[in-house]
């Protein structure tokens, strides 16, 4: 490898990282990172939007819908390149020759925006969620006072934990999320369980399913179709870790259809149950949606209850954003947009420690930083990747002229990305005209500030000798080598 001139060194031919994620935890991948709070908070703003309960339902419904054909061109993508790191690495791929210096930006603003900016940014309102409702548990239990200092030091404890966990072993990783995933599902499924139970029974409240009232402008249905989008977002991520999947040409569009399958009855099904004993009303103007059904249906221990689940999302939630960021640095770092450093990997435990600690530290310096107001640069991710993801539906159609031998076990139709790409561009434009200014202007600066970045380091090369003696001293003491091999196509 030329890095190995560098200073950093390569592994021996057996190091690399290892397909440890089979079907199943690829679908749990999906169910965390696409099931976290925002079916929580959300339902509210959609049926508000919408005007009726028949409208909601069937917005949830079309929803999932659309997220599934917005997936079905990654898994054409997955195989023409086989590679981790999904839409960055399919923009680095499409474009990165085209022009010396605009080719690579795309894909390199994606990266900058979503691991240095989004994704940490994230994972660290995750943690200052989780520690909030892990004290409302405590609470309960224990009455105890208001720790303030006791929810501080519980966020930031989860953050290393996790971090120090994917740096140990992707296997234990990948089986403690599993088993995190299937026991908040189970949560979800008992609360949906007693929806059908109090609709069976004829104790829940009468709603009617119908039409009636239903607003159908064009900008409020945009608007509930939006936030729906938002809420089911995260699925074609799964093309970010497909180096590390088993039989990946398979599995990534067998765990896209079974986890959207699930997460679409998930989402329209946990809709009727909140209705059940919640009157329109009270989820179109209710904040936490599940903790009111929670509270209403069980008293006062409803509220635990309610942050068990809430507290088990953000947990498989930041698990999943932390192996997902991670991974993105890794591949970033290998194709020459980050510190060579960063494509290191442990050579006896085989993971990417650099990677995952850089993420970590990352999230560590937004939650101590900007904390609670980290919500305006999450908020900049929805102008931001549905312009991503009309430009990974573009890659869809260059990739079949640039590259029209490569392997397409699986081609989509081409009405199908170029439909996607209509509606991303729509979706981006509407966000762009009804986002309030100050959004708008983070937005602009993150973008100016990974041009300036791009330019500077990337496009003019710019190296510091006591960074690269600073990599090689790291690599040293922490035991790390380059992989041996990359993926080729």
């Amino acid at each position: 490898m030329e890095k190995a001139e560098k200073g950093i060194s390569c592994g021996s031919d057996n190091v690399g990282l290892k397909r440890e994620v089979g079907l199943a935890s690829a679908v749990n991948f999906m169910l965390s990172f696409v099931i976290g709070t925002g079916i929580f908070v959300t339902p509210g703003t959609v049926l508000a939007q919408s005007g009726s309960v028949g409208m909601t339902l069937l917005i949830w419904a079309l929803c999932g819908f659309i997220s599934f054909l917005a997936c079905l061109p990654f898994g054409e993508l997955s195989t023409v390149v086989p590679k981790s790191g999904s839409i960055y690495i399919y923009l680095h791929t499409t474009f990165n020759k085209r022009h010396p210096f605009f080719g690579g930006l795309p894909a390199f603003t994606f990266f900058w925006m979503m691991y240095v900016i989004i994704l940490p940014c994230s994972v660290a309102l995750g943690a200052l969620l989780f520690s909030e409702y892990t004290w409302v548990i405590v609470q309960s239990i224990f009455a105890v006072e208001n720790g303030e200092v006791e929810k501080v030091i519980l966020g930031a404890a989860i953050l290393i934990i996790i971090g120090a966990l994917n740096c140990y072993s992707v296997k234990i990783y990948v089986k403690s999320q599993d088993v995190l995933s299937y026991i908040k599902m189970a949560a979800i499924v008992f609360f949906i369980g007693c929806g059908i139970y109090l609709l069976v029974s004829g104790r829940s409240l009468k709603f009617d399913p119908g039409f009636e009232g239903t607003n159908y402008s064009v900008t409020a249905i945009t608007q509930a179709v939006y936030f729906g989008l938002y809420t089911y977002d995260g699925g074609c991520f799964i093309t970010n870790i497909t180096e590390e999947m088993k039989n990946p040409e398979k599995n990534i569009m067998r765990s896209i259809l079974i986890g959207l399958t699930i997460t679409t009855l998930t989402y329209v099904l946990l809709n009727v149950t909140f209705l059940t004993v919640l009157t329109p009303d009270e989820v179109a103007n209710g904040s936490t949606v599940i903790a009111q059904f929670a509270i209403k249906l069980f008293g006062v221990a409803g509220g635990a209850i309610s942050a068990v689940i809430i507290c088990l999302a953000l947990l498989t939630s930041i698990m999943s954003g932390i192996f997902y960021a991670s991974r993105l640095g890794y591949v970033a770092a290998r194709e020459g947009h980050m510190m060579d450093f960063m494509c290191c990997i442990h050579k006896s435990r085989q993971t990417p420690a650099p990677a995952v600690i850089f993420q970590v530290l990352l999230a560590l310096l937004f939650y101590f930083v900007v904390g609670g107001n980290a919500n305006a640069l999450i908020d900049t991710y929805a102008f931001f990747i549905w312009l991503s993801y009309g430009m990974a539906m573009a890659c869809v159609l260059v990739l079949r002229k640039q590259l029209p031998n490569a392997p397409r076990p699986f081609r989509v139709p081409t009405a199908i990305p170029v439909l996607m790409a209509m509606l991303s561009i729509h979706l981006f434009v509407t966000s762009l005209v009804t986002g309030p200014l100050r959004i708008i202007l983070i937005f602009l600066v993150c973008v100016s500030s990974s041009s300036v970045i791009y330019y500077i380091f990337i496009f003019r090369k710019l190296r510091f000798s006591s960074l690269a003696k600073l990599q090689r001293k790291l690599q040293h003491v922490l035991g790390l080598v380059l992989p041996a091999e990359e993926p080729t196509f």
